[in-house]
């Protein structure tokens, strides 16, 4: 049985930009590989986690 993980937000340090990643199941697909990247698509600088208590 598939467990959904825990939703989190990556942001970039470097131009403050953010997402938040809410995966659907513990069995990622290419496309939820792609969302997770923990690269910036503005400045392509690292983003750092940081875990969120609820997806609001």
């Amino acid at each position: 049985m598939a467990i959904q993980p825990n939703p989190y937000k990556l942001v970039c340090p470097n131009c403050g930009s953010s997402k938040i990643v809410a995966p659907r199941s513990d069995a990622f697909s290419p496309k939820d590989l792609i969302a997770m990247s923990p690269v910036c698509s503005k400045c392509g600088n690292k983003m750092e986690r940081k875990n969120i208590d609820k997806f609001i």
